[in-house]
């Protein structure tokens, strides 16, 4: 019975490391398709700063979810399915700002709102992205604290509660935003093209005329 939990735990973590490691990779992935000083090094302190990063993120996100779960069972789905109705809306308009085919459109639509419950890591645009990371953390990190609140409400009324319940909901409330913070400093230090990242500041209306005025030409 030891033996089988041990190895239950031992399942559990590769499988997270597994996550967090293919998150992480796949901006990697994505610049060996671009000139060579554009790429991102295997061993690198940008390769530690974006598993960071993205454990940091995806752990909190998965974390709260297990929690809700525990405790308020299928309203989880409900919450995902909001979220996913709002990602959904983000992707559909960026796809308008591209001009890809009508089936990989279609495609992308459909998969990557359920990428983005996790996390944001596919951005097929090009250009700063911290307005499509802006649009998506922050409803993230509302979540991440309005399902902690409930489940830290919820277990203040049980008489013994789990030990685990209201230590995993501090981790998700602290997680996230320590996760935006080494991406700051990714984005800031250790980013392949950090020299030539000194634009000017832009508002968003400026963003998206950009990107438009990009693709049109």
């Amino acid at each position: 019975m030891f033996v089988c939990l041990i190895l239950g735990y031992i399942q559990l973590i590769t499988s997270l490391l597994s996550i967090f490691y293919a998150t992480a990779r796949f901006p990697h992935r994505v610049r060996l398709q671009l000139l060579e000083e554009n790429q991102i090094k295997l061993l690198s302190m940008a390769t530690v700063a974006l598993f960071i990063w993205r454990a940091l993120i995806v752990g909190s996100r998965i974390l709260v979810f297990v929690l809700f779960a525990l405790i308020f069972r299928y309203w989880l789905f409900v919450l995902i399915g909001c979220h996913y109705l709002l990602m959904f809306a983000l992707v559909f308009y960026q796809m308008r700002l591209t001009e890809t085919k009508v089936l990989t459109r279609a495609v992308y639509n459909v998969i990557t709102p359920l990428v983005y419950t996790f996390d944001f890591c596919i951005n097929w645009l090009d250009g700063p992205s911290r307005y499509w990371y802006l649009m998506c953390y922050v409803p993230m990190y509302i979540e991440n604290v309005l399902m902690s609140g409930l489940v830290l409400w919820y277990v203040s009324t049980m008489a013994s509660p789990a030990w685990y319940m209201v230590p995993g909901c501090v981790c998700v409330i602290v997680m996230f935003p320590l996760g935006v913070l080494v991406q700051l400093v990714y984005y800031r230090y250790w980013h392949p093209r950090v020299p030539f990242m000194r634009h000017p500041y832009l508002t968003f209306s400026e963003f998206l005329t950009e990107i438009q005025e990009e693709y049109n030409n």
